[in-house]
């Protein structure tokens, strides 16, 4: 069992005032109430087939490489299997980490809205974390929280300012689990999961929603210290979950290959080949959580500066802040090449947000 402590200075604030002032907010935190669900009776967990796919295969990556298509059908079971469920472990460890960033967001949000709309989330969270604790028990099988993962997570718990903790949880890490369980609901193969994952879905968008509405009020009236360190701690973010600022993420699902029985002398040369040319591949109907819903969400709240343009068009982030718009063009564009091409030439590190700004 993998365990790790934060330390953490947190200010609480009491506020005599009971009336809900933000319309958008009080609708929210009324439809979540109306909204709420149980794991344990709403589920029927007699529909598990554990010899099924988890997943569609066809919106994995991993389908889209010859060295997997040629592996024989067992061992690509298995390999597929292995990557759903190592994907659905990081979604629980997300899941009790937003259950505590939301306990923390109860005492530091300043205002009732903000209070509501936090602690209805918190029960929504702890319903999640059993919802897919109890799924992949079923399994047998549950990989450990990735150290990328966990990084991000020890920040956000130690994190004083709410404005931050709001951002890292739910604008992005939350936006990545909705992008999940929204392509999850149209591409899960195993029953049980299809059972759940579009209740799951439902209480996500009401998570993000609060989130995104709860910051487009209060990012204005940030100081612009404030903001610019917003900004650089919702860059490093992405940077960190994306894999495409120059270090790879979540390298831990590597462990995944070593329990499918494939020979790995053979088939890692081939992996690792064919994954270093992706404009070779067909990448075709792939979504990626951050250009589907974590950067138009950056974008809405304003935390998304030109001065960090170069750096998301390095990570194959196509940005237009006139319209508020992200295109994924990926690592082997011809502008994206370039702009790594400047980085290196200045010796500038590309994931840091402090070294980005520099070359802007």
């Amino acid at each position: 069992m993998h365990r790790f402590e934060t330390d953490t200075l947190l200010q609480a604030v009491f506020k005599d005032g009971y009336e809900l002032e933000a319309d958008r907010l009080e609708s929210l935190y009324s439809k979540s109430k109306r909204h709420q669900w149980n794991a344990e009776l709403d589920v029927d967990w007699r529909h598990f087939d554990p010899e099924a796919d988890v997943l569609d295969r066809r919106h994995d990556f991993l389908s889209r490489l010859t060295c997997v298509n040629e592996l024989p059908e067992d061992q690509q079971h298995a390999l597929f299997k292995g990557a759903s469920l190592f994907l659905i472990s990081q979604v629980l460890h997300g899941e009790q980490a937003a259950l505590m960033t939301c306990g923390q967001l109860v005492n530091c949000v300043p205002d009732m809205d903000g209070k509501f709309g936090a602690a209805v989330q918190v029960m929504d969270e702890a319903r999640h974390v059993e919802v897919f604790a109890r799924y992949l028990d079923r399994h047998g099988r549950r990989y450990p929280i990735d150290p990328d993962l966990q990084s991000i997570v020890q920040a956000l718990m130690t994190e004083a300012d709410w404005e931050a903790k709001c951002v890292g949880m739910q604008v992005i890490l939350e936006s990545v689990a909705l992008s999940f369980f929204r392509l999850g609901e149209r591409i899960a193969v195993e029953p049980l999961l299809k059972q759940f994952i579009g209740r799951v879905h439902e209480d996500e968008s009401r998570h993000v929603a609060y989130g995104v509405l709860t910051l487009e009020e209060r990012i204005p009236q940030l100081s612009k210290d404030a903001r610019v360190r917003l900004e650089n701690w919702a860059y490093d973010a992405i940077a960190k979950i994306g894999g495409r600022a120059g270090k790879p993420a979540f390298q831990s699902q590597a462990q995944v290959l070593a329990e499918t029985g494939i020979d790995l002398e053979t088939f890692l040369p081939r992996f690792l080949a064919e994954v270093a040319h992706p404009e070779d591949l067909d990448l075709e109907g792939l979504s990626d959580p951050m250009t589907a819903t974590v950067i138009p969400n950056l974008l809405r709240v304003g935390l998304v500066p030109e001065r960090l343009l170069p750096g998301y068009l390095a990570q194959g982030f196509q940005i237009d802040l006139a319209t508020r718009s992200v295109r994924d063009v990926h690592t082997f564009h011809p502008d994206v090449r370039a702009m790594r091409g400047e980085f290196e030439a200045r010796k500038l590190d590309f994931s840091d947000p402090l070294q980005v700004s520099q070359a802007a």
